[in-house]
């Protein structure tokens, strides 16, 4: 059965649902860049260590090379350390990459050099490995011309634009294999994005079918897995929309069933009870009118008869209205539901009745006319019986496409059964068996709404000669 879908919550089914796509693109991104850094760090570390031993084993080597040279005669009036250039050193230093600093005996710096490349390196991997090394990771060792006799003091240290450099080409070779990751994971991207493409159009009409539309069909993707359940969906979305219509078109032959029903019924009532209670009002009239004079005592027997028997003819009146409305074949739509309102008008003095008609009506479809005057007659009988309205509006507008009806009042205290009864089933089913939306929600601050839509195809004759 039809519904109206528009003041239904949103679907919460995808919200907290993963995107493939997405999620494969920051899964793979994240573990690329957690390599690279893992990685960089692990370099980092390791050069950490390899510089310490580097440092230790070094120091040795060094100590003897600078007492080679500072044992060396390098003039008359040079003693001790003055003159020393670690000219012993410069060609392994450029192997080793470190930093040698001479001072004498007196803490005064002799000499101070650096051996090993000369690139600069980025400054963010010379200030991180500087904060990795610190100053712990030296080699500090004497230095003696004469046996038992120091005359100076050495501090081996790391070159940290040497250190930095190699650091840093190994970092550069992570950082390949991170983008190398990352531009993999692109490649594979680029395909599943491609074959995932139709879940798009696939979810447009996932929201066509929710609004209504089971005319929506879903797109055919390459991906069969897709293709599949496109296929499925699109049979048992087919198979539902001719469920559906074969149930409206049942619906609708039962309300014409119905209708007929009571239009012969309300026939026979007229025709045989209404004329035995003309005669009956016709020989009570005459036996009045003889008893008046001869026999007075029966007098008020005679006029309770002609009393009672008007109210029969009132009620019967009312029971045939309720059939069939009176003068809504003859007369059009329109006069029916003025004559339905005014009545209500009448006999409700305390509550003004609205009615606003746009468009024109009277040429309408037999079961959407009959359709509309039940859904507005059985709207005000429950607006007055469930509260009391001071204001009741009946709306009712034809367009190009869909004709609408609205019912509203301002009544308080009406239960919230009110909606769930025999009275708004039959509503629903009118409007359900017509492809329409009805729906009834509550106005505010009080009173309550009961609006009904009707498709194009509800207001085509020829539809209705074919059903």
């Amino acid at each position: 059965m039809p519904q109206d879908f528009s003041d239904d919550p949103p679907p919460t089914a995808f919200e907290n649902g993963i995107d493939l796509k997405h999620h494969l693109l920051r899964r793979v991104t994240l573990f690329a860049l957690a390599i690279g850094v893992f990685a960089s760090g692990f370099v980092l570390y390791q050069a950490r260590e390899r510089i310490r031993l580097h440092i230790a084993h070094t120091g040795g080597t060094v100590k003897r090379l600078i007492a080679g040279e500072a044992v060396q005669p390098r003039g008359t009036f040079q003693q001790g350390l003055a003159g020393l250039a670690l000219a012993s050193l410069d060609d392994i230093g450029q192997l080793l990459g470190i930093c040698v600093a001479v001072e004498d005996i007196y803490k005064q710096p002799i000499v101070q050099r650096c051996f090993g490349e000369e690139s600069a390196p980025p400054r963010l991997v010379h200030w991180v490995l500087g904060h990795l090394i610190g100053p712990e990771i030296q080699y500090r060792g004497r230095i003696g011309q004469y046996p038992g006799f120091a005359v100076g003091e050495f501090v081996v240290t790391p070159n940290l634009d040497s250190e930095a450099l190699a650091v840093w080409q190994q970092i550069r070779t992570v950082l390949g294999m991170t983008l190398g990751i990352l531009l993999l994971n692109l490649l594979v991207y680029l395909p599943v994005r491609r074959a995932l493409l139709p879940t798009e159009q696939i979810l447009a009409a996932l929201g066509r079918m929710e609004a209504g539309d089971l005319a929506a069909r879903m797109p055919r993707p390459r991906l069969i897995e897709l293709h599949r359940i496109a296929a499925g969906f699109d049979h048992l979305t087919g198979r539902l929309q001719k469920t559906m219509a074969e149930q409206r078109q049942l619906a609708q032959r039962l309300l014409s069933v119905r209708e007929e029903e009571r239009r012969h019924l309300a026939r026979e009532l007229h025709d045989e009870f209404g004329q035995c209670l003309t005669s009956i009002g016709a020989e009570t009239a005459f036996i009045t009118a003889q008893t008046r004079e001869r026999q007075p005592e029966l007098l008020p027997a005679a006029q309770s008869i002609a009393s009672v028997t008007a109210h029969m003819l009132e009620s019967l009146q009312g029971i045939l209205s309720q059939l069939r409305p009176v003068g809504l074949e003859e007369f059009g739509l329109r006069a029916g539901l003025e004559q339905l309102v005014g009545g209500w008008q009448r006999r409700l003095t305390g509550c003004t009745f609205e009615l606003l008609i746009d468009g024109e009506i009277d040429d309408l479809p037999d079961d959407l006319t009959v359709s509309l005057y039940r859904i507005i007659q059985e709207s005000l009988t429950n607006a007055v019986r469930h509260s009391e309205p001071k204001k009741v509006t009946v709306r009712l507008s034809r367009e190009t496409s869909r004709c609408i009806l609205c019912v509203e009042d301002d009544g308080e205290g009406r239960p919230a059964s009110a909606g769930s009864g025999l009275g708004v089933l039959g509503m629903n089913e009118r409007v359900a068996a017509l492809a329409g939306h009805f729906s009834i929600t509550a106005r505010s601050p009080k009173g309550m709404r009961v609006r009904a839509e009707f498709p194009a195809e509800a207001l085509s004759t020829q539809r209705n000669n074919d059903a």
